[in-house]
C-alpha cells in the first residue's frame, strides 16, 4: 500500500513536470496598421481600425485582434454595430484560397456621438503558398445601423497574415 501511494504520488509529480514543460500553443496576434474615417451615414462619421498585420505567422494558427470604433462627437446620431462576417479570403494561387474562420465578441455595440467602443475578432487561418511566400488575407464586413434613422452601413476590416520573412504589401 505504501509502495502504491509512493508510485501514484511520483507519477502525479512527473506528470505535472512534463505538462509544465510542454509548450503552450501560441495565439497569433495582429497589430493595427491602418484606420479609416468615413461618413457612413448622413451626418455620422466613424473612425475604426481597418487593417491589421499578423507578422511571422505559422502555416496554421488561431488569432485574435481588437477593433476600436469611434463615433465622432459631431455625429447626428448613435450607431449600433450589429455583426461581423468573414466576407472572403485572398490570395487564390492556383485557385486555392486560404482557409479561415472568424467571429466577433462584444457585438452588438452601440456608440453615441463622441463615444469609442471595441469588439474582438478571433478565429483560425491557414496560409497559402504564393510566388511572394506564404500568406493569407481575411476580409471582414462589420454591419450596423443608425439608432434613429435605421439606415444600414458597412465597415471593411482586413487582416493580413504573413509567414516569417514575407514582406507586408
Amino acid at each position: 500500500m505504501v509502495v502504491t501511494r509512493f508510485l501514484t504520488g511520483t507519477l502525479l509529480i512527473v506528470g505535472f513536470i512534463v505538462a509544465s514543460a510542454m509548450p503552450v500553443a501560441a495565439l497569433q496576434t495582429c497589430e493595427v496598421v491602418d484606420t479609416e474615417t468615413e461618413e457612413v451615414l448622413p451626418g455620422v462619421i466613424l473612425m475604426w481600425d481597418s487593417s491589421f498585420l499578423c507578422s511571422d505567422a505559422p502555416d496554421t494558427d488561431d488569432y485574435t485582434f481588437t477593433v476600436f470604433v469611434s463615433n465622432d462627437a459631431s455625429s447626428v446620431e448613435a450607431v449600433t454595430i450589429q455583426d461581423l462576417q468573414l466576407a472572403s479570403t485572398t490570395p487564390k494561387p492556383r485557385g486555392q484560397s486560404p482557409v479561415a474562420s472568424g467571429e466577433a465578441a462584444g457585438l452588438p455595440s452601440t456608440l453615441a456621438p463622441g463615444e469609442t467602443g471595441s469588439f474582438t475578432v478571433s478565429g483560425s487561418y491557414s496560409l497559402v503558398s504564393t510566388d511572394e511566400g506564404k500568406k493569407a488575407n481575411l476580409h471582414f464586413q462589420a454591419t450596423g445601423q443608425g439608432s434613429e434613422s435605421g439606415d444600414d452601413f458597412t465597415l471593411g476590416i482586413n487582416a493580413h497574415f504573413r509567414a516569417p520573412g514575407v514582406a507586408a504589401e
